[in-house]
């Protein structure tokens, strides 16, 4: 019989790293726990103890049932010698797991160590008949019906393939759109709406299908939240310039170390048959108690699953099982072979459209896409130059020249006649606005002038005066060629690009210098919420470490009163006047006025004892 009392001791005892690692694991709410009575109560709570058996498999469950009779490992594997070979979970390994998650109670050190399952424990184990030590016994895993023949994988990963280069490409599409606007995130958690419309337009996807994607990319280091949103990673440049199935690795390898490890357990018994229906069927044998969140966690595996070109209709390609029988590095050599070869000719056409016959290789789509907007994205991609991407080109640092030379070196048909033309015209446009920073309080400006603009002639200067969009601006007139503004020199860059003025950026000498980068309005850093759980540990273990006479006493009366509450036989220690000591199993019945009131278990009569002479209190066995 083991009791919160025998928790309590365990939780008292334990380093508060050790006790920090291990309640994580149960999701408590630490708000109304004050000492380790308390912490051992809520753990053994209802409701607390039926949420962490539903994640326990079927072997861990049946060591629970067997240790309602206290027993060392060796006894335990004894007990269930008739395992079957689809057992999840050693015996040793899950016992480990279940004194890590305060649901056997340890007496004792070393390989004797004896192990009990709680009352409470058992109780909730009774309360379920799915759970019954007979039925965990007895019942056998479900018979597998399918086995997919080679020839069958052949045409999976024939499927897959398109797949496998599509994830890598929306990944990309995301990272792109985040970069240039952060996607609001909901106080809630979640995308906003208009953000998630947002991305799926940027990478061509279903809307339902942008979390994952997301999910995806975050787990793998190339976005992240920030006080303005979700925003990508200095990681992503890396990443973006990385080889197509590098780019797949990256995404896959942190995919599969997140994902939750009741999934990791069942894929290493059945990951060669169908990921659906079969894969929920052994995975409810597996965890007889997880139908609340079995077909949840399933859903979400098999669509990312799908959507990373592991699994075509539910069965897993040969990539999967590489991943999963030798790693993400075996799983990338098997992609590779699979994915089309990156190419580094296109078609430039005379509509300033661009046409890729194949994924182009990172560094020429990286280029490219500086002077055209992508129209469609995938195996054959298509891009359309624009003047205002030529211009961006021209500002950070490009010539005619050099993307003549760029073009003409990645296309097959030569530079189109209106090609060459808009290069020519946009170079020859480039620079007819120049902006610069004016010092504060510089004569011959307005006081409040930050920034000066010039043009090569008055038409120009005109333009911008009456131009509607740029009234944010407050643009003044300083005379035929130059206007000012009371604005930062970056934000009327930015202002006059994005109505497609051909500008650029002079520094202090008046040299071109390379466009700023956008700085967006920084929000507040929200506070940290506060770590409660991490303060009740601190709190606890300070207290046991402190410990002093008075907290001494403190905690002898705490045992008792849970002895008494729990109708318990405990063992006291009872400090005699001679110095000495002795021991009394007793049923406390009351604690008041600084006197215990119990039955003496072994001459079956009510004794009452000073408080005082109470030394020690622990369980009787």
């Amino acid at each position: 019989m083991t009791s919160a009392l025998d928790l309590a001791g365990v939780l008292r005892g334990a380093p508060a790293d050790d006790l920090l690692r291990r309640l994580a694991a149960r999701q408590l709410r630490p708000a109304s726990v004050h000492d380790a009575f308390d912490l051992a109560d809520v753990l053994l709570e209802p409701a607390s103890v039926r949420d962490v058996l539903s994640r326990l498999d079927r072997t861990e469950l049946r060591v629970l049932q067997s240790a309602r009779v206290p027993a060392d490992a060796t006894t335990l594997a004894d007990r269930l010698a008739d395992s079957d070979d689809d057992a999840l979970s050693p015996v040793d390994a899950a016992i480990d797991h279940l004194v890590d998650l305060f649901l056997l109670v340890p007496s004792g050190d070393g390989s004797d160590r004896v192990v009990a399952t709680p009352d409470a424990v058992g109780e909730r184990l009774d309360d379920d008949p799915l759970l019954s030590a007979d039925r965990l016994a007895d019942e056998r895993p479900p018979v597998v019906l399918e086995a997919v023949a080679e020839i069958d994988r052949e045409a999976v990963d024939a499927r897959s393939a398109e797949r496998l280069y599509a994830v890598v490409i929306e990944v990309a599409e995301i990272l792109r759109a985040l970069e240039l606007s952060p996607a609001r995130e909901l106080a809630k958690g979640g995308l906003a709406l208009p953000e998630a419309r947002r991305l799926a337009e940027a990478a061509r996807v279903e809307a339902d299908d942008v979390a994952t994607l997301l999910g995806i990319t975050t787990r793998a280091g190339l976005a992240r939240t920030s006080p303005d949103g979700w925003v990508v990673t200095d990681d992503s440049s890396d990443w973006l310039a990385s080889s197509w199935p590098d780019r797949w690795e990256a995404l896959t390898r942190s995919w599969v170390d997140s994902l939750p490890p009741e999934i990791v357990a069942v894929l290493r018994q059945r990951v060669e048959t169908s990921w659906g229906e079969p894969l929920r069927e052994y995975t409810l044998w597996a965890y007889p108690a997880g139908a609340a969140w079995v077909p949840e966690r399933l859903a979400a595996f098999s669509r990312s699953a799908e959507l990373l070109g592991l699994s075509s209709g539910g069965v897993p390609t040969s990539a999967a099982l590489a991943l999963f029988h030798e790693g993400p590095a075996a799983a990338r050599a098997r992609v590779a072979d699979l994915l089309p070869d990156a190419v580094e000719q296109v078609y430039l056409q005379h509509d300033l459209t661009v046409v890729s016959p194949g994924p182009l290789a990172p560094a020429l789509d990286a280029r490219l896409r500086v002077i055209a907007d992508v129209e469609s994205a995938g195996l054959a991609a298509t891009y359309r130059i624009t003047e205002g991407g030529v211009q961006r080109a021209l500002s950070a640092g490009e010539t005619a020249d050099s993307l003549r030379e760029f073009l003409s070196g990645i296309s097959a048909t030569g530079i189109p006649q209106p090609l060459d033309y808009l290069v020519q015209q946009s170079a020859e446009r480039h620079g007819r606005f120049r902006v610069s920073s004016i010092e504060p309080g510089a004569p011959g400006f307005p006081g409040d002038a930050l920034t000066l603009v010039e043009a090569d002639d008055h038409t120009s200067i005109d333009t911008l005066e009456v131009d509607h969009a740029l009234a944010p601006l407050a643009l003044r007139r300083i005379d035929g060629l130059r206007i000012a503004s009371r604005f930062e020199r970056d934000t009327v860059f930015w202002a006059l690009g994005d109505e497609r003025y051909p500008v650029v950026v002079l520094d202090d000498s008046g040299s071109s210098v390379t466009p700023p980068l956008r700085r967006r309005p920084r929000r507040p850093v929200p506070v940290p919420a506060r770590d409660q759980l991490r303060e009740m540990v601190e709190r606890l273990t300070s207290d046991s470490e402190g410990s002093d006479e008075s907290t001494d006493r403190a905690w002898i009366a705490r045992q008792l009163d849970a002895a008494v509450k729990g109708r318990l036989t405990v063992t006291l220690t009872i400090a005699q006047p001679d110095g000495s000591t002795s021991t009394l199993d007793m049923e406390p019945t009351g604690v008041g006025g600084g006197r215990l009131r119990g039955r003496d278990k072994k001459s079956d009569v009510e004794r009452t004892l000073p408080l005082s002479h109470v030394v020690a209190v622990s369980s009787s066995r």
